[in-house]
């Protein structure tokens, strides 16, 4: 592990040094506004200082090459009250870790738009560390992660890699149409993998159990007015790069943005999942909505339901349905909460291993401390129809409180 985080935090040297060379050739009037400066805390304007250079070269990086260049790093300790012998967060994803824990989360992109007829774009996403190993694919399409290969074993994911192409807008028809090949994380949820992309820390239920994390295969979106879009495309499924049982899979989206406040997201997936069994299909409906009620106040709804067929045994159907809302409120430039609250039914035990019901109920604060770095603070209480939270009593228990922060350094 100490291998993997050395080499995270090299790549992250050299991307930084990369991305300063030529900071001093941006203009300052181009440097975006810092809600940070000019407060309490002016002893930190060196660091901040720090953050410009980086950006501007970012900027210079772009301007030259049209490649953008981006690099995230978290690491965060959160503390169980139930005390699990094991020192993991029970049903939990991509923060399972009581305690310090391992590495957290370390990230390298770098993305191109096509350009004009013969010129393609790309996109690669590389992830390092405790949660790129939870978000792993099944690279060789046997049905099983980490088993019998290295790869798929360490800290390291491909998160993304593909090929894009959107037609010229000189075209006579189809103009703004998009095409895109590879590896790519999915159309579905309302949070992604990575946390500075989140209003709270610690991920849903919905978004570590009802869904998958990336795909690979093929996806066209076509824009049919200005607020209206479609996508479809062929996949080999969840969470796969090596198709388990070779047959391809169906995945959609429609995203209607009415105004400025408001986006409506409607998602799906269908096609056979089970490792060597392309009889019994497995279709999910994702619903998203992002409501901006004020410039402080943004609230997202999210509802999911799937169904298997043969998930329980070789005939009996297995569901699984979920919903959650997210509200934050930013109070100042520099300052935020956020609260969510959900539930989850796994209706069958496909998803968790228990047939049960899930509550959570999380509450997140954010401070900027530069506008590249800042911390959290979270409090999260898990609740279960059945005793399934691990703990350091004789038996599993139906709750669990977690309390924790983080510190994120980020360039998006």
């Amino acid at each position: 592990m100490r291998n993997v985080s050395n080499t995270v935090l090299a790549a992250l040297l050299a991307g930084t040094l990369i991305t300063s060379y030529g900071a001093g050739l941006a203009r300052a009037d181009e440097e975006p506004a810092d809600p940070t400066r000019g407060q309490w805390d002016s002893f930190l304007d060196p660091l901040r200082d720090l953050d410009d250079q980086v950006t501007n070269g970012q900027k210079w990086v772009e301007d030259n090459s049209k490649i953008h260049l981006g690099a995230g790093i978290v690491k965060n300790y959160l503390y169980s009250f139930n005390d699990p012998d094991s020192d993991l967060l029970t049903l939990h994803s991509l923060d399972p870790d009581a305690g310090g824990g391992e590495f957290d989360f370390a990230q390298l992109s770098a993305f191109r738009p096509s350009e004009g007829w013969w010129v393609p774009g790309f996109g690669v996403k590389f992830g390092f560390g405790r949660a790129a190993k939870r978000y792993k694919a099944d690279w060789n399409g046997n049905g099983a992660l980490a088993v019998g290969d290295t790869f798929e074993k360490n800290s390291f994911e491909v998160q993304e890699a593909y090929l894009n192409w959107t037609v010229p807008d000189d075209a006579p028809f189809l103009k703004g149409t998009t095409f895109k090949g590879g590896k790519f994380v999915t159309l579905l949820g309302a949070e992604v993998i990575e946390p500075w992309a989140n209003y709270n820390y610690s991920r849903s239920f919905l978004f570590g159990l009802a869904i998958p994390f990336t795909h690979t295969g093929g996806l066209v979106t076509v824009p049919i007015t200005e607020q209206l879009s479609a996508t479809g495309g062929v996949i080999t499924g969840w969470d796969n790069v090596g198709d388990n049982n070779r047959a391809p899979s169906g995945i959609g989206n429609l995203t209607w943005i009415p105004t400025d406040m408001l986006t409506f997201g409607i998602n799906g997936i269908y096609g056979a999942e089970q490792t060597s069994d392309t009889g019994d299909k497995r279709g999910i409906i994702d619903l998203v909505a992002t409501i901006k009620a004020t410039d402080k106040l943004t609230f997202v709804l999210n509802y999911d339901w799937a169904r298997e067929e043969g998930g329980v045994g070789n005939s009996t159907p297995a569901t699984w349905q979920g919903f959650a809302l997210v509200g934050n409120y930013a109070f100042t430039d520099r300052f935020s909460s956020a609260v969510r609250g959900e539930w989850f039914e796994d209706h069958e035990g496909v998803r968790t291993g228990t047939r049960q019901t899930l509550w959570e109920t999380t509450l997140t604060g954010k401070y900027l401390i530069t506008q590249h770095l800042y911390g959290q603070v979270e409090y999260r209480h898990d609740e279960s129809s059945d005793g399934v939270f691990e703990a350091d009593t004789d038996k599993a228990l139906r709750g669990n409180d977690i309390i924790g922060f983080a510190f994120t350094l980020v360039w998006t």
